[in-house]
C-alpha cells in the first residue's frame, strides 16, 4: 500500500473516530447539586451549563438564558461602560492636544486672555455706552417733569425718547450679561485646561523623578497611602504654600496650588499638584521656581531650595497628633 493510501485511511479513521465521538452536558438539577446527562433538559437551558467531552474536558460554556429584567439591566451597563470608555478616550485625546499646544502655563493664560479679549471689550464699549444713555435718560425725564410741574401735558416726542432710550439700557444690559456669561465660561474652561495641564506636567515629573531625582534639582513628592492622611497633607501642603512662596498664591484648588511667579533673583515660586496613584493613595509634587537669570538658577541649585525640599517633606508627611 502506498503512502497516499496509508495517509487518505489514517485521515477517514480520524473524521470516523471525530463523528462517533460524544458530547455530555454538565449543569445543575434543581436541588443544586452538580450532573452530567447526555442529553440537554429544558431546565439547563434557563440555568446555564457546559459542555464537555468523553475526556471530560469542558468544549464550551453556555450562560443561562437572561429575564427580560436582566437584559435590560445588562444593556445598561453595557451602555456605560460604553460611555465610560468613550469618556476616557476624549479625556485621552485632550490630554494629547493639551501637551501639544502648550510648553508652560503662562502660554495657557495668554491664550484665555486673547480669547476673551473681544469680549472684554465689548462689555467696555456697552458699559460706557450704558453710562451716557443712563445721563440722557436723566435729562428726558428732568425735562418731563418739568413740563409736568407747570401741568403741561409732556411733548410726545419726549416720551417716546425716554421709552427709547430705556430699551436701549436694558438691550445693552442684556448683552453684557450674555458676554460675561460667554467669559465665565472660557476662563473655567481654562482653569480646568490649566489644572489638568499641571497635573499630566507631575505625572512626568514623578517618572523623571523615580529615575533619577538629581537631574530634577527643583522637584520633590510625597507620598501618602490613604485618604485621610492626603487630605491632611495636601491642608498642610497649601499652609507651606502660602508661608514659603515669595509672593501670593494665584490658584489654589482641590489638586493645585500655584503662587505669582518670582519676581527678582531673591524669589521663589511655588508649584504643588497631587496626583492620584493606586487606591486612595495620592503623589503630592512640589515644583520650585526661580527668576530666570543666572543668579535666579544658582539659586535654585542651591543649599536654600535643598533645605526647601527636605522641609516640605517633613511638614507635610507629619503624623496626626
Amino acid at each position: 500500500m502506498s503512502f497516499k493510501h496509508i495517509l487518505i485511511l489514517l485521515i477517514l479513521i480520524f473524521v470516523s473516530t471525530s463523528v462517533d465521538a460524544k458530547n455530555y452536558y454538565r449543569f445543575k438539577d434543581s436541588n443544586g447539586r452538580l450532573v452530567v446527562k447526555d442529553y440537554l433538559p429544558n431546565s439547563a437551558l434557563k440555568s446555564g451549563y457546559e459542555v464537555i467531552n468523553e475526556s471530560g474536558r469542558v468544549v464550551e460554556k453556555v450562560a443561562p438564558i437572561m429575564t427580560r429584567e436582566e437584559k435590560l439591566a445588562e444593556e445598561l451597563r453595557q451602555e456605560k461602560i460604553a460611555a465610560q470608555q468613550e469618556k476616557e478616550r476624549k479625556m485621552r485625546q485632550h490630554d494629547r492636544m493639551l501637551l501639544r499646544q502648550y510648553r508652560t502655563i503662562d502660554d495657557i493664560k495668554r491664550t484665555e486672555k486673547n480669547q476673551t479679549a473681544s469680549l472684554n471689550i465689548n462689555i467696555s464699549i456697552l458699559n460706557s455706552h450704558n453710562k451716557n444713555l443712563e445721563k440722557k435718560l436723566s435729562n428726558l425725564q428732568s425735562s418731563a417733569a418739568n413740563y409736568e410741574r407747570k401741568g403741561t401735558a409732556v411733548p410726545k416726542s419726549i416720551l417716546t425718547q425716554i421709552d427709547a432710550t430705556k430699551d436701549q439700557i436694558e438691550e445693552n444690559t442684556n448683552s453684557i450679561a450674555r458676554y460675561k456669561s460667554q467669559v465665565e465660561v472660557i476662563s473655567e474652561q481654562f482653569k480646568n485646561d490649566l489644572v489638568r495641564f499641571k497635573e499630566l506636567q507631575a505625572m512626568r515629573l514623578v517618572e523623571q523623578y523615580a529615575e533619577n531625582q538629581r537631574s530634577l534639582p527643583t522637584t520633590t513628592k510625597v507620598e501618602c497611602d490613604s485618604y485621610k492622611s492626603c487630605e491632611r497633607s495636601w491642608k498642610l501642603a497649601q499652609i507651606f504654600a502660602h508661608e514659603n512662596a515669595s509672593n501670593k498664591l494665584e490658584i489654589v484648588t482641590d489638586s493645585l496650588i500655584i503662587s505669582s511667579k518670582p519676581k527678582n533673583d531673591e524669589q521663589l515660586g511655588l508649584s504643588i499638584t497631587r496626583i492620584p496613584a493606586d487606591n486612595d493613595a495620592m503623589q503630592i509634587v512640589l515644583e520650585v521656581q526661580c527668576y530666570n537669570s543666572e543668579a535666579g538658577e544658582k539659586l535654585c541649585n542651591g543649599e536654600k531650595v535643598n533645605l526647601l525640599k527636605s522641609e516640605f517633606v517633613q511638614y507635610i508627611s507629619q503624623k496626626n497628633s
